[in-house]
């Protein structure tokens, strides 16, 4: 697999937009049930990235966008912006093929050297081991479980929090 990581720019979106499609039509991964338009890309693109201080990266193989990495604002309140909420997202036909591990490295490189960001939150809901299993083995502790905090597909998922140190 001949693989690049790099950051996303706006002609990025519609791929990254399909790939969590899927995830928010066809599974838990994400607690998202609705589909982001195209505006609302855009918007979170403009937002976070161009006007604001996270990060979207793609990884991008044979020219076609195979899976993101997004940091966010972690919570509204002004005491948590040095930490991030981030999420990776991967093509389900190229799932544990190193893609993820491509992206998160990509990132944590990135921000290694970054001194507005503290730590990082995934949040990650339940069941999930291939995801509990690709974050621990990327440094991050379990550190609580809310008990059917989220409603998707007629069930209660509980959802983990899941912390790194930046």
């Amino acid at each position: 697999m001949s693989l690049t990581v790099r950051d996303a720019t706006l002609d990025d979106l519609p791929a990254v937009a399909a790939i969590y499609t899927h995830y928010t039509l066809r599974t838990t991964n994400t607690v998202s049930t609705e589909v982001r338009t195209p505006r609302d890309w855009r918007e979170r693109f403009t937002v976070n990235v161009v006007e604001g201080p996270y990060h979207l990266l793609v990884a991008v193989e044979d020219d076609a966008v195979v899976g993101f990495v997004e940091t966010q604002r972690f919570r509204p309140k002004a005491a948590y912006d040095r930490s991030v909420e981030l999420s990776v997202y991967v093509a389900p036909d190229l799932r544990a093929k190193g893609v993820g591990s491509a992206l998160f490295e990509a990132l944590f490189a990135r921000v290694a050297d970054d001194d507005r960001f503290h730590r990082a939150f995934s949040i990650i809901a339940l069941p999930n081991d291939a995801s509990i299993a690709f974050h621990e083995r990327h440094g991050f502790v379990h550190r609580g479980t809310l008990t059917e905090a989220s409603h998707k597909f007629g069930q209660y998922l509980d959802i983990a929090y899941y912390e790194r140190a930046l």
